[in-house]
């Protein structure tokens, strides 16, 4: 794998007169998917600034009113009708050195289960993604299953890290529909409160969304590629409306913007705010706790000193024959035996992830290694199944106590 490690030498693709190099933009298909997320969990150790871009065939169901005069929930309840029916295509994920540098590598990695010819879809969106190259036979024939990704991203040291990454993204509500739609194994949650606190389980706080950080920079408006062109930002490599470009020039623009417009500030506070469903979280997570009576799969606690935190309902609680992603509570409520591990393998020829984010002041979850000692930290663990599998742990933030089985 060719990876930009030396930021002076790379292509910045910022401003008129700059050097550029071609970047790297590795397609992932279902052949190379190990050894893609093998890369992946090396990668997110030392390149932990992560922009992301997902394509997907549009929106088929639309609110009767204008979308500005739509409220936070009123677009997520939109969001919710479009992901919840349709399928996703392809995710891009860019990989950077530090907040300065340059993406030094790009995946762009093609979906199988969208297919025009039987799914729903918006005809233009679909006609404008083959128009910039998308091949849907070749997805069909040769694309990732998503249930294959979602295992693999699990597993990857890019969720449920914590603030150990931070993601750079560009009106991206309805990406993180997609990742969470394929993280959970079913339906987004049917508030707007469970759906940013899953975002922020699976995320962290890390989360920039460049159309909310626009709201401060006078004159800047449109689309990547006009906000792009604004700024004089050079596309590093690919083409628009594809997954893996779109994710590589979404954080040129970032670093752009940071130049521009704050020199001598810090973004920080636009963090955690996805563009058009801005919600107060702390404030909404209480009065978005279901009832006693209401389904256990997703309801919000405390931890603590009143801390407001996510909590998933005991996995007996799940409806009986559900085979996607199971939550539970650590505690007299979490699996056993092998569950306390993050895992990574096959089962009857289908991956599968067993994942554990575990609070303990008395050593913690151990997970990742028999003789490491977390010293009462939180650790999310991963390991690949198979021979020559591969050790990864990360740091999470103290908050989240998340039991997660993805049984497939």
């Amino acid at each position: 794998m060719k990876v930009q490690t030396d930021p002076a030498g790379a292509a910045t693709g910022l401003g008129p007169g700059k050097a550029k190099t071609k970047l790297e933009i590795r397609q992932v298909w279902a052949h190379n998917l190990p050894s893609a997320f093998a890369d992946i969990r090396l990668l997110a150790e030392k390149f932990p600034y992560v922009s992301m871009d997902t394509e997907f065939p549009g929106v088929i169901h639309h609110p009767s009113k204008h979308h500005a005069l739509l409220t936070p929930a009123e677009r997520y309840a939109a969001l919710k009708s479009n992901v919840d029916a349709l399928h996703l295509i392809q995710v891009g994920l860019s990989f950077a050195a530090s907040p300065d540098s340059p993406p030094s590598v790009a995946f762009e990695i093609n979906l199988q289960e969208f297919d025009p010819r039987a799914h729903r879809h918006a005809p233009e969106s679909v006609a404008l993604l083959a128009a910039h190259g998308l091949d849907f036979d070749a997805h069909r024939k040769h694309g990732v299953q998503a249930r294959d990704f979602a295992a693999f991203l699990m597993s990857s040291g890019l969720v449920c890290a914590g603030n150990a990454v931070t993601w750079v993204t560009f009106h991206s509500a309805y990406d993180f529909g997609y990742l969470v739609k394929l993280l959970i194994g079913r339906k987004l949650p049917r508030t707007l409160p469970e759906f940013l606190g899953l975002v922020r389980v699976f995320f962290g706080e890390g989360v920039y969304d460049i159309r909310h950080v626009m709201t401060r920079c006078g004159g800047l408006y449109g689309g990547l590629d006009r906000v792009a062109a604004s700024l004089g930002v050079e596309r590093a490599a690919g083409r628009s409306h594809q997954a893996g470009s779109d994710s590589a020039l979404t954080w040129d623009a970032f670093r752009r913007i940071r130049e521009v417009y704050f020199p001598n500030q810090s973004v920080r506070g636009f963090a955690g705010v996805l563009f058009g469903l801005e919600l107060d979280l702390e404030t909404d997570l209480a009065a978005a706790a279901p009832s006693a009576a209401s389904e256990k799969v997703i309801k919000f606690g405390t931890i603590g000193n009143n801390e407001k935190v996510i909590k998933f309902g005991s996995i007996g609680a799940v409806p009986v024959g559900t085979e996607k992603i199971k939550f539970g509570t650590i505690g007299a409520a979490a699996p056993t035996g092998n569950s306390t591990k993050n895992k990574l393998g096959t089962n009857n020829g289908n991956y599968y992830a067993q994942f554990i984010v575990h609070n303990s002041s008395n050593g913690g979850n151990k997970a990742a290694n028999s003789n490491n000692n977390n010293n009462g930290r939180n650790r999310c663990a991963a390991v690949a199944g198979g021979n020559g599998s591969r050790r990864n742990s990360r740091k999470v933030a103290p908050h989240p106590q998340v039991a997660v089985a993805a049984l497939r």
